[in-house]
């Protein structure tokens, strides 16, 4: 079942991805195996895989003048990206990442905003003039702040579904977004969110039953439902006051660049379906798309995606 248009609002960077037996260490010169060049940026993978996903998908974002800027648009055009709504700043260059990806898939990325830097809130209110009930909206933290929450607004005043996906994580109580109907973060971002919105971080007992309780706490606060990604365990939920998870099938990761990106597009794609059973397919892709070396090239298209067997979970009140 699909929704209306997803809307991405975003960014778009070029990346750059060093492979090495590990990555540096503070002090450290590690030598690289392969360097290769992609499309990147939360924002622009994000509407990527919304589309691979089978998803109606326009991107509002920003580039510069340089050589990076057509490359990267006529990438979104040929994963099926509208972006009619991508403006071009002069005498600004187009956002950049680094990413340094390990023997084992891990990752590590520098991001140089460049043109991202430049979202407001009137690149907001321009881009989603026509949003309305039945739309979804997608956003990250690679823009600002200030955008990002007119963008919120604007589309839950028009009916429209507000994604955010809180990465980088929030360091400070105005990088927060409100107007937020699915909230989505790793570990790390959920405890930083904890941590800004002044829950209790330190509880008796460790493992999935804290995390759950922070991720209740923070879904609350923010008047959201919530979901956790957890790698290679899958993700946690929690929705209508009850907490679930959802396992992810064991692959062989290669380059985990993308993965939360491809989790966040499949929501946003699926956006009608009952939370758990559009959480699955996310899973099953962001799964997917640690098995191939690459940023945006690793999003699989829903043809390709097995999803998860849809058995009985667990709820337990949160």
């Amino acid at each position: 079942m699909m929704n209306g248009t997803v809307v991405v609002f975003g960014s778009i960077n070029a990346d750059t991805s060093y492979r090495m037996t590990a990555l540096p260490t503070p002090g450290e010169t590690v030598i690289a195996s392969t360097a290769s060049a992609s499309p990147g940026g939360k924002g622009a993978n994000q509407a990527i895989a919304a589309a691979a996903a089978g998803a109606v998908t326009r991107m509002i974002g920003m580039v510069g003048d340089d050589s990076e800027a057509a490359a990267q648009l006529a990438a979104l055009v040929l994963r099926g990206v509208d972006t009619s709504s991508v403006a071009t700043r002069r005498g600004i260059a187009t956002g950049r990442a680094i990413v340094f990806v390990d023997d084992s898939g891990e990752n590590s990325i520098v991001v140089l905003p460049g043109a991202n830097d430049l979202l407001d809130g009137d690149v907001a209110a321009t881009g989603l003039a026509w949003i309305s009930t039945g739309d979804v909206l997608v956003l990250q933290n690679e823009v600002p702040a200030d955008a990002n929450r007119a963008a919120a607004r604007l589309a839950r005043s028009r009916g429209a579904t507000v994604i955010w996906n809180a990465a980088p994580a929030p360091t400070a109580a105005a990088d927060l977004v409100d107007d937020v109907d699915l909230l989505v973060v790793n570990e790390h971002e959920l405890k930083q969110i904890s941590v800004i919105l002044g829950i209790e971080t330190i509880r008796e007992g460790s493992g999935s039953s804290a995390l759950g309780a922070l991720l209740a706490e923070c879904a609350r606060a923010l008047d959201a439902d919530a979901i956790c990604t957890l790698g290679s365990d899958g993700a946690m939920f929690f929705a209508d006051g009850l907490l679930g998870s959802v396992p992810a099938p064991k692959v062989r990761a290669v380059d985990t660049t993308a993965a939360g990106d491809t989790v966040v597009g499949y929501l946003a794609a699926h956006a009608g379906l009952p939370l758990e059973e559009r959480l699955r397919l996310a899973v099953a892709a962001g799964a997917l798309a640690v098995t191939v070396v690459g940023a945006s090239s690793s999003i699989p298209h829903l043809g390709d995606v097995e999803p998860l067997p849809v058995v009985a979970t667990e709820r337990t009140p949160a």
